[in-house]
C-alpha cells in the first residue's frame, strides 16, 4: 500500500486548500493583508515543493527522478524567502539586511536549479530503491555534495535561527498566544528534520518526515490567522453594537437639545412679541390716551366759551377713543393669535383703519365687508398683508387719505389698500428690495394668491390682492 506517497498528497492538498483560502482572504480584507498574502504564497509554493517530491519518488527513470528533484527545488528556493518574510511580519522584527542576504541565498540556490542543476545536487552516483518497513517501494538519489549545497545549508540553518530569534523576541515582548503558536509550527519542522537525520544515520528504521515538515507550521499558522480572523469579526461586531447603542444616545441627546433649543426659541419668540406689545401700548395707547385726556379735559371751557369748537373736539375726541379701542382690540388679538380667525376679516381691516386714523390723524376710508368663512390660512394671510400695507402707510407714505376696500365671498376675495402719499419708484423697489413688499409678497405667494403693487411719485401708492379658490387648489 502506497502511504507514503499517499500521505504526501493529501498533505500537498491541505496546503493547496490553505494557500487559496488565505490569498482570498488577502484579496477582501485590508486587515493583515500582507501577512494573508504571504501565507498564502508559501503554502501554495509548499503544496507544489511536496508534489514535486512525490513526483520523483514515483519516477521510473534518473531523467524523471531529475526534472522532478529540479522543480522540487525551484519551489522550495521560491517558498522559504516567503515563509521569512512572513514571519518578519508576524512577529514584527524586521532586520533587513539578515532578510535579505537569506533571500539573496534562495535566490541563488533558486537560480541554480533553474539553469545549473549540477551545481546544487550531484546526482551522478545514479538512484536507488528504497523499501519501507510497510512495503512501500520509492526512489531516490545517491547524491553527493555539489558546489552550491552548502549554501542551500546555510541558508536553512540562517532562516531556523532567525525564525526562531524571532519568535522567543515575540514572546518577551508579551505577545505570548501569537508566539507559542509560531514556536509550535517551527518545533514540528524541527523534529521532522532530527528525525530523517537519524534514519540516514540508521539510529532508527523509519520513513522520513521532512516532506511533512512544514505541515504542523502550515496547520498552526493557519489556525492562528482562522482565530486572528473570528477575534477581529468579533471586535468588529461589537463596536457595530456599541456604535448603535451611540447613535441611539447621541440621538436621544439631540432630540433633548433640540427639544431645549425648540422651547427656548419659543420663550425668546414670545418674549420679543410681548416686548413688542408693551411697546406698542406705551407708544400707541398711551399716547391715545394722553390724547383724549387732553381734549376730554377743555371741553367744559370750550363749551363755555366756543361751543362750536367744543362739538369738533367731541368728534376729535370720538375719533380718538375709537381709535384707541381699535388699537387696543388689536393687541389682544396679537396676544391670542387664535382670536385673529375666529374674527371676521371685515372687523379686523376695520379695526386696522381705525386704528391708523387714530395713531397719525390720518383719515382712513374703509369699505370691508363681511366675508364668508374663507379658509384659516387665506383668513390670516389676507389680514396680515392690509396689517403690513397699513404700517408702510404709517412710515413711509406721508398721506393725507387713506382707502382700504375689502370684497368678497366664499371663492374670491379682494383687497386694496391705497393712499395718496409720496409714492415710489417700482422698478427701483423691485431691483434693490424691500422687507415690507416682500413680507406682503411672500403672503400673497403663501396662498396662491395675485399680489400687485401700483405708484407714481407724488400721487400715491396702491397695494391688491386677490384670491381664488382655484388658486389655492391648483398651489395644494
Amino acid at each position: 500500500m502506497a502511504y507514503f506517497t499517499t500521505s504526501i498528497a493529501v498533505v500537498a492538498g491541505l496546503c493547496l486548500a490553505f494557500g487559496t483560502l488565505y490569498l482570498f482572504i488577502a484579496a477582501r480584507r485590508s486587515s493583515e493583508r500582507t501577512q494573508a498574502l504571504l501565507f498564502g504564497l508559501f503554502a501554495l509554493a509548499y503544496a507544489g515543493a511536496i508534489m514535486a517530491a512525490r513526483s520523483s519518488y514515483l519516477a521510473d527513470a534518473l531523467e524523471q527522478y531529475i526534472v522532478a528533484d529540479r522543480v522540487a527545488n525551484v519551489f522550495t528556493a521560491f517558498g522559504l524567502p516567503l515563509l521569512i518574510w512572513f514571519v518578519a511580519v508576524y512577529t514584527d522584527w524586521r532586520p533587513r539586511i539578515v532578510l535579505w542576504a537569506i533571500t539573496g541565498a534562495y535566490a541563488i540556490t533558486g537560480l541554480a536549479a533553474i539553469f545549473a542543476p549540477d551545481l546544487l545536487i550531484n546526482v551522478s552516483a545514479g538512484v536507488e530503491s528504497v523499501t519501507f518497513p510497510w512495503g512501500e517501494t520509492v526512489l531516490m538519489t545517491q547524491a553527493e555534495s555539489a558546489v552550491l549545497f552548502p549554501i542551500t545549508v546555510l541558508a536553512m540553518l540562517s532562516s531556523m535561527v532567525y525564525v526562531v530569534a524571532a519568535d522567543i523576541r515575540q514572546f518577551r515582548r508579551g505577545d505570548r498566544q501569537q508566539a507559542i503558536v509560531l514556536a509550535l509550527g517551527i518545533g514540528w519542522f524541527l523534529f521532522t528534520a532530527v528525525e530523517e537525520t537519524l534514519v540516514e544515520l540508521g539510529a532508527i528504521d523509519f520513513v522520513f518526515l521532512t516532506d511533512f515538515g512544514f505541515l504542523g507550521f502550515v496547520l498552526m499558522m493557519s489556525l492562528q490567522m482562522v482565530n486572528s480572523a473570528i477575534k477581529t469579526e468579533n471586535e468588529l461586531l461589537d463596536y457595530r453594537n456599541n456604535l448603535v447603542k451611540m447613535v441611539e444616545v447621541r440621538s436621544a441627546e439631540l432630540e433633548e437639545a433640540q427639544a431645549l433649543l425648540l422651547a427656548q426659541a419659543e420663550e425668546q419668540a414670545t418674549t420679543a412679541e410681548r416686548n413688542r406689545l408693551a411697546r406698542e401700548l406705551h407708544d400707541v395707547i398711551t399716547q391715545l390716551l394722553f390724547s383724549i385726556n387732553l381734549v376730554a379735559g377743555s371741553l367744559p371751557r370750550l363749551w363755555q366759551r366756543d361751543p362750536e369748537m367744543a362739538e369738533r373736539s367731541t368728534g376729535e375726541l370720538q375719533r380718538l377713543t375709537r381709535g384707541a379701542l381699535a388699537e387696543m382690540r388689536t393687541l389682544l388679538r396679537e396676544l391670542r393669535p387664535h382670536t385673529i380667525v375666529a374674527t371676521d376679516l371685515g372687523t379686523l381691516v376695520t379695526h386696522l383703519g381705525q386704528g391708523l386714523a387714530a395713531r397719525h390723524d390720518i383719515p382712513v376710508e374703509v369699505h370691508a365687508e363681511t366675508t364668508a368663512h374663507l379658509p384659516p390660512e387665506v383668513h390670516v394671510a389676507l389680514y396680515r398683508v392690509a396689517q403690513e400695507a397699513m404700517n408702510n402707510v404709517a412710515k413711509h407714505a406721508n398721506a393725507s387719505s387713506v382707502k382700504v376696500n375689502l370684497a368678497g365671498t366664499e371663492s374670491r376675495v379682494d383687497l386694496s389698500v391705497g393712499d395718496d402719499g409720496y409714492g415710489f419708484d417700482t422698478a427701483g423697489i423691485a431691483a434693490n428690495g424691500s422687507m415690507g413688499m416682500d413680507i406682503m409678497r411672500e403672503r400673497a405667494r403663501e396662498i396662491s394668491a395675485d399680489f400687485r403693487i401700483s405708484s407714481e411719485l407724488d400721487v400715491g401708492t396702491t397695494v391688491a390682492v386677490t384670491w381664488t379658490s382655484s388658486t389655492l387648489g391648483d398651489s395644494e
